[in-house]
């Protein structure tokens, strides 16, 4: 039978307008009312921290609170900030998917802007201080937009949105200089090879499969996923079965043959023997042990 620890289901946040604005300090004042967990988002999610101290966790990764840094997290994705006592200062920017669809930014153009992943790794965007107060005016656009009473003010709002996020990108770019040597038809194929990823994973588990996908062949879809972001295409897709295995492990009652399932092993045999190889300890183990 399972602990207690463990059958502690994840909490699912829904945002209930399409939008929404929070500053820190406020999210904290009400997060000191009512405890808060670990919660997995149904919209996404920007923060722009100005100053504070502690860790944001995103699917199990600890990323330290950093000041004049912006933090990312997309729908489905699991994350729990912990502040020190001091008072944050910053912006939580929330939006739904839908919002991006109806005002100014659509979906392929937010993908494009790779700020956002599920399947993988996107660290924060730390900037120097100058960097950051270079966003502060989208910010303080976006907000009055928000609290004002203004005709087609929704509009005003996913215009300065959009600013934002292109100001992001852009500064991304410039810390990445791998980006600039992409040229279109590679960046084409990796970004359709990681959103098949995400919306495939659970039935597709090769390679060859993903390939045949885009008409390629495996190993020319190997050596560009490898080339361009240092992950095979193998590894990134059992990279992506993994953190959902995890995340069922640490967050659902499941069993362990029901999360196999989910995950489209028929096998559960099978499925436990590729958790271990590539975890290092069994999927029993790693549920007992899992940190909440």
């Amino acid at each position: 039978m399972m602990s207690e620890k463990e059958t502690i289901p994840i909490r699912q946040a829904f945002l209930q307008a399409p939008f929404a604005y929070r500053s820190m300090q406020e999210i904290e004042e009400k997060r000191s009312q009512t405890p808060d967990l670990p919660h997995r988002h149904d919209y996404f999610m920007v923060m722009l921290v100005e100053a504070a101290e502690g860790v944001h966790q995103i699917d199990f990764v600890d990323y330290e609170l950093r000041a004049n840094t912006v933090y990312f997290v997309a729908p489905e994705q699991i994350h729990h900030v912990t502040l020190a006592q001091s008072t944050p200062q910053g912006h939580v920017i929330l939006f739904r998917p839908d919002f991006l669809q109806q005002y100014s930014i659509s979906p392929a153009q937010l993908y494009d802007m790779e700020l956002f992943f599920n399947c993988d790794e996107v660290r924060p965007l730390e900037l120097s201080a100058a960097a950051f107060a270079s966003l502060l005016p989208y910010v303080k656009g976006l907000i009055a937009e928000y609290t004002s009473d203004k005709p087609q003010k929704w509009d005003a709002v996913g215009a300065w949105l959009k600013l934002l996020l292109l100001e992001c990108k852009r500064f991304k770019i410039l810390q990445n200089v791998t980006y600039k040597t992409w040229d279109k038809r590679q960046a084409e194929i990796v970004k359709q090879f990681k959103n098949d990823v995400e919306h495939f994973f659970q039935k597709l588990h090769k390679v060859n499969e993903y390939a045949d996908r885009q008409n390629l062949t495996s190993n020319h879809l190997n050596e560009v996923i490898k080339t361009e972001t240092g992950t095979s295409a193998k590894d990134f897709i059992q990279n992506r079965l993994l953190l959902e295995a995890k995340r069922l492990a640490r967050y659902s009652n499941l069993s362990v043959k029901e999360i196999a399932y989910q995950l489209g092993y028929e096998d559960v045999a099978h499925f436990s023997k590729f958790f271990k190889k590539n975890v290092g300890v069994a999927f029993t183990e790693f549920r007992e042990t899992v940190e909440p």
